[in-house]
């Protein structure tokens, strides 16, 4: 009799575990499967981030769907570039580190706000092109946006560490993304054809990957480091709470924990004036005459912020400004449109 009580309370222990253990892994969270080994493109080994300082021939609102950027020619500035590039690389080791001989910084300007026949047309804006490179050095854009890749893809643009330069001051809404920078997905399809040629549709607006965007500087004298990441779902790029994608500058938490990191860089940037400021001085003016703070309060200040920003004497700063601001040529001599 004792032996069969024990039989019955082993096999009602036994089946009391079966059960929680049951329940237990029911309520466990779905694993999904190890996106490094099912991905449908390769491991990126470089990347290039290319900014291209433009005007627009549209309103910037309605950029996605009309396209509008082209690009301001390029001068023989020594520092002041129209086109920067920063490329990193991965390294055995090291992770990604900044590839030699490439631009350490961007430096860009804060966009002037203006109307032009009721359009809004801020000034500059910057075409933001991302390249994407294997280990053999071959381009690879295209795996971000075929087999279905394209609706699991999608960079992200963060702002952080925001500080002000030297001659600028810290602001109680710096650290707000929306007041630092404003972005537009204008991917196309094909991805690497134009639609001001007549070859692509804009297809940004409605499924935003991010190998091409339209970004402005909304503050001046603030340097930060943009947080460029490249979201991998495990199966969609949408929120799965509001069935929209993810403003570009904040990714969600239930986002995040459903999907990888395909690449997470940052990027120094130094928004070191203004479109709205002007050094007064004349293109052939002698500089040699021009002594250091006799301009205008404005235009020393401009000048000061060229000095510092890129180690440079008065006289050189002078000549920076003036070979960036007269010699770049047609202003819609430019070739690179969206």
């Amino acid at each position: 009799m004792k032996t069969i009580t024990s039989k019955t309370i082993l096999m009602l222990l036994t089946g009391a575990f079966l059960v929680l253990l049951f329940n237990s892994c029911t309520k466990d969270p779905v694993i999904p499967e190890d996106e490094t080994k099912n991905k449908l493109h390769e491991d990126s080994a470089k990347v290039t981030v290319r900014l291209v300082e433009c005007h627009l021939h549209a309103d910037w609102n309605e950029i996605q769907t009309n396209g509008g950027p082209h690009q301001n020619p390029e001068s023989p500035a020594r520092h002041i570039k129209r086109i920067q590039d920063i490329t990193y690389e991965l390294k055995a080791g090291q992770g990604w580190t900044l590839a030699e001989g490439s631009q350490k910084k961007f430096y860009v300007q804060k966009n002037g706000e203006y109307k032009n026949q009721g359009r809004f047309t801020p000034a500059p804006v910057y075409l933001m092109f991302i390249y994407y490179y294997n280990a053999k050095g071959e381009l690879m854009n295209n795996q971000f946006v075929e087999n279905g890749q394209e609706n699991i893809h999608q960079h992200f643009f963060t702002p952080e560490n925001i500080k002000p330069t030297f001659d600028g001051q810290i602001e109680a809404d710096d650290n707000d993304p929306q007041k630092l920078i404003d972005y537009l997905y204008v991917d196309t399809t094909p991805w690497d054809k134009t639609y001001h040629s007549g070859e692509a549709e804009i297809t940004g607006r409605d499924n935003p990957v991010g190998l091409k965007g339209i970004i402005r500087f909304l503050k001046d004298r603030k340097e930060f480091d943009l947080k460029v990441r490249l979201y991998h779902g495990y199966e969609s790029k949408k929120n799965p709470q509001t069935g929209t994608f993810d403003p570009f500058y904040k990714p969600s938490g239930v986002l995040i924990q459903r999907g990888t990191w395909d690449i997470n860089l940052n990027l120094p940037v130094v928004v070191f004036w203004s479109r709205e400021e002007f050094i007064d001085i004349d293109e052939e003016a002698n500089l040699e005459k021009v002594g250091e703070d006799s301009l205008d309060e404005g235009s020393n200040r401009t000048v000061h912020s060229i000095m510092e920003t890129f180690n440079l004497t008065w006289k050189e700063a002078l000549e920076e400004f003036i070979t960036y601001t007269y010699k770049a040529g047609d202003a819609e001599g430019g070739a690179i449109w969206l």
